[in-house]
């Protein structure tokens, strides 16, 4: 029994057999775009819970959303490293955003976070993780004929007498 070829709503958008295909809010995705696209979906949310969180608000404002659409279809930026710009923005740099300014500064920050990613990225790979070492050492006990304390403290009687 043959199984009807459905198009992939993703990035192939190539024909593939019903079975195969996975359905994502009633769109038919390949297991690949499925992938790809539920990850997207994720990221989206994680940037929209980061602005809710950053800009103490219920939800991201217009001029919000219309930046993150620009930043993502004119200068290709993802979800994700958007979200990353955010939290290094706030973070990293203790800048105080407006929300009347929405996510402005982004593109100013945006080579800068990368760098200082790829740095951290690298300087922990690069980190060598060193074992304590604890070494065993014995003491011995200060003897008591060699108190010389003890020896100030003691009176000879005999000498007194003299």
């Amino acid at each position: 029994m043959s199984s009807r070829l459905v198009k992939c709503y993703g990035t192939c958008e190539q024909k593939h057999p019903q079975s195969v295909m996975q359905k994502f809010k009633s769109k038919n995705y390949c297991p690949a775009c499925y992938k790809q696209k539920v990850k997207e979906v994720e990221d989206r949310e994680n940037l929209y819970n980061k602005c809710k969180e950053v800009f103490a608000i219920s939800f991201p404002t217009g001029l919000m959303l219309r930046q993150i659409k620009q930043f993502k279809e004119e200068r290709g930026y993802t979800y994700k490293n958007i979200g990353f710009a955010l939290d290094y923005i706030v973070r990293i740099k203790k800048i105080q955003l407006e929300t009347k300014y929405g996510l402005a500064l982004i593109p100013h920050y945006y080579d800068e976070m990368i760098d200082y990613y790829k740095d951290l990225k690298r300087r922990r790979e690069n980190m060598v993780v060193k074992k304590i070492e604890t070494q065993k050492v014995q003491i011995k006990p200060p003897s008591l004929s060699q108190n010389r304390y003890r020896d100030k403290k003691l009176i000879n009687m005999e000498d007194l007498l003299k």
